[in-house]
């Protein structure tokens, strides 16, 4: 039996890393980096769709031969073995990890800003 705490995925262990503090990351560039997986994530959410309509499949005829062509090729859109739609989640799913690993340099640099700004409130410059 495997240990519960250990992490199962690279981004997983990367955002581990970022939170025991040995992953560093400036905020700016954290930044850039969730908005790119966002940016990404949504061409895939559109490939995604346009696979769930691939499995649809016309002009094959009524042979038993185009029946059974028509369930293949549908089935590799949506629903079969390595299907695309699954293929395009588990992506997604890896892109969303590494969102929360880009998110940990967010919470940081603003516990630090908060934590900077509380000093000086109580103890103002000289």
């Amino acid at each position: 039996m495997g240990n519960p705490e250990r992490p199962v995925t690279y981004w997983q262990a990367l955002a581990v890393a970022a939170d025991n503090g040995d992953l560093y990351l400036n905020s700016v560039t954290a930044q850039q980096c969730s908005s790119a997986c966002d940016a990404y994530i949504e061409k895939l959410l559109v490939h995604q769709d346009t696979a769930r309509r691939l499995a649809d499949i016309t002009g094959y005829g009524d042979f038993d031969m185009g029946r059974q062509i028509r369930t293949i090729f549908a089935e590799k859109a949506v629903g079969g073995q390595n299907n695309m739609v699954d293929v395009l989640q588990s992506h997604i799913d890896v892109v969303e990890e590494m969102k929360v690993v880009f998110g940990k340099f967010f919470a940081a640099t603003s516990g630090t800003d908060e934590a900077n700004a509380a000093g000086l409130q109580v103890d103002p410059p000289r």
